[in-house]
Parts: structure tokens; sequence; C-alpha cells
């Protein structure tokens, strides 16, 4: 890290993190003091204390970084204040950051957003783009205050939303935009060449959390809105439907699937199986099945999980577990 440059500590945990990261590390006139995630977190099924994903990263490239477990601690603010950044960039941290530490870098803390605020205020902005069917998003650099991403903003960075894009390429196509450009951004704020813009809190909208429990399907939605699902949700919670197997309901994860122009039976029927995959009648319309993870198993073709599971035309898949089964009517 060079000697030089605007002084610049980066607060950052997910994986929208780690191209905003690379792009400072490389810019010379950004001296990277520190580089901040959360503590490591049980993962899987047997509970492995793992780095975050902005860990990970620096871990495989070599790069020291510092876990912190709460940011607004004294003993952490009283380092900070030793350390006397300019700046603090804040990139898919998981924190909320109190105004002791808002307020102490000489020119407070620039969070990199994955919308165009005001839209998709909160925590998950790329899904909320994705099922809600937008065209185009964006990135947005803001300059933090107490409020939950209702500060005002320095610029604005705008992208298409490309068909049939997932979360997780979504979110990094928008993580090198901001790549790209938060190194001039930082600059012109440091030079006064760029003023924070209020935003327009009428117009504001919210993303909330996802949970485990938005994974189920409904078939008695529309064919369109469930692709949506399947992609925004992909890889996690995932989308999940049940069928009666045997004896058992088994429930099957939709790794891949999209609308299409089929009709004719009720919600959950199965319309045709080919090597595309499994058509499966909607609300309206009808949904491709092209790629599943049924229970217990591994990532395949539809059609060959139509084949070892004995699927034929006409039997029924049933929602997604805790979704009764309803008539589109009304609906």
């Amino acid at each position: 890290m060079d000697e030089d440059g605007i002084k610049t500590v980066f607060l950052g945990s997910g994986s929208f993190a780690p191209p905003v990261l690379a792009a400072l590390l490389e810019d010379d006139g950004i001296r990277v003091l520190e580089i901040v995630t959360q503590t490591d977190k049980p993962a899987g099924r047997k509970g492995i204390l793992t780095p975050t994903p902005l860990g990970q990263w620096c871990i495989g490239a070599g790069i020291a970084f510092k876990r912190v477990s709460s940011v607004n601690d004294p003993e952490y603010l009283e380092h900070l204040r030793r350390l006397d950044p300019d700046l603090a960039v804040v990139v898919s941290f998981g924190q909320i950051l109190k105004e002791d530490l808002l307020n102490l870098p000489r020119l407070g803390c620039l969070n990199v957003h994955a919308s165009l605020l005001p839209k998709y205020r909160g925590a998950s902005p790329i899904v909320s783009a994705i099922l809600n069917g937008e065209t185009r998003t964006g990135v947005s650099f803001m300059k933090m205050n107490k409020g939950l991403d209702t500060g005002p903003v320095y610029r604005q960075l705008e992208m298409a939303v490309e068909d049939r894009m997932t979360a997780p390429e979504l979110e990094q196509a928008l993580a090198c935009l901001a790549g790209e450009k938060i190194g001039g951004c930082i600059r012109d704020v440091a030079s006064g060449k760029l003023a924070a813009v209020e935003q327009d809190s009428a117009a504001a909208s919210m993303s909330r959390k996802i949970r485990k429990c938005d994974a189920s399907l409904d078939w008695n939605r529309d064919a369109e809105s469930l692709s949506r699902q399947i992609r925004a949700f992909h890889p996690w919670p995932s989308t999940i439907f049940s069928f009666q197997h045997s004896v058992r309901l088994m429930t099957v994860k939709i790794c891949s699937g999209k609308a299409v122009s089929a009709s004719g039976g009720e919600p959950g029927k199965i319309l045709s199986i080919t090597s595309e995959g499994i058509t499966v009648a909607c609300c309206g319309g009808a949904l491709l099945l092209e790629k599943v993870i049924p229970e217990g198993k591994k990532e395949m073709r539809a059609v060959d999980f139509a084949n070892g599971f004995r699927l034929e035309p006409e039997m029924i898949l049933l929602n997604g577990p805790g979704i009764s089964s309803t008539s589109c009517k009304g609906m």
C-alpha cells in the first residue's frame, strides 16, 4: 500500500465487496490503511467457522485484514482514531455504524449500495430488482448517516439488467461497475468537486432481508414471476417445489427455469417432458424447468430427474413447503 494518497479504511464482508476493494488497492491515489470484515461464522451442516467472502478473498490474495465483531466498540474506535483516516468506504459490511464512527473520518463514511437510491434501500436490493422485473438498476455512492441507506448521494451508475441474469451475475456486474468508478468518486469528494445530493424520501422503497422460508414456490403464480424468483433466489435460498415420491413428500430445488408459451391444466400439472426439460402449468402460462437438485442429490438436468423419478405428463407437482394449494381464481 502506498504511503501517499487519500487515507482510507475499508469495511466489507459480502461477495459484493472484493471487486471494489481490488480496485482501491490498485489505485495510486488511494492509500488503504486497513481492511475490516466481520468475524468468522459457522457455515454448512457441520457448522465450521468460515471467513466472510471478503475475508476468503483476502486470504487467497495474501492480503492482511482484521476481523472485528463490532466496529462501534470503544476499543476499535480508539484504534481507528490513531489511524486517522480521511474516509471509510463501506461495502456489504453487515454492521450498523453508529454516529461516533460515522463522524470519525475527516470525509465521513462512503457506502457503495447496489441500487439507484432511494429505490431499494435495505438488505436485498439486487434480489429485489430481479424479483420486480427491473430492466435497469445501478450503484449509488452515498455519504452515510444514521438512517438505513438514507444518506445523500454523491454519484450513481446505471446499467441494464440482462435477460435471465441471476442474482450472483448481477451482483458481480454491479460490483465491477462500482470498482471502475469508486476511485474517481473518492478523489472528487476529497477535492471538494463533488457534493452529495439529498435523496427524495417520498420516492423511497425498501428491500427486506431474504429468509430461508422465501424459497417455497407457488404454482398458482404466473410463470414470469416464478422465472424471476428462480433467478433472484439462486443459489440461496433457492426456489423449491414438492412432489409425492412413493410414500413420502420430496422437495426439489430449481437451479434454472424460464417462462414459456404453453397452457392447459391446473397449476402444477406436468404438460410435457422433453430434452429441454419439464414444462409445468402455472396460474398464467407455464414454467420450463431446465436444471434441478432433488432432495439428497446433486444438480442434474430436469429431464434426467424426470426419467430417474418416473415423472410423466399429467402428474401434479406440489407447491413448496408451507404454501397451500389454492385455485388461481381471484389472484
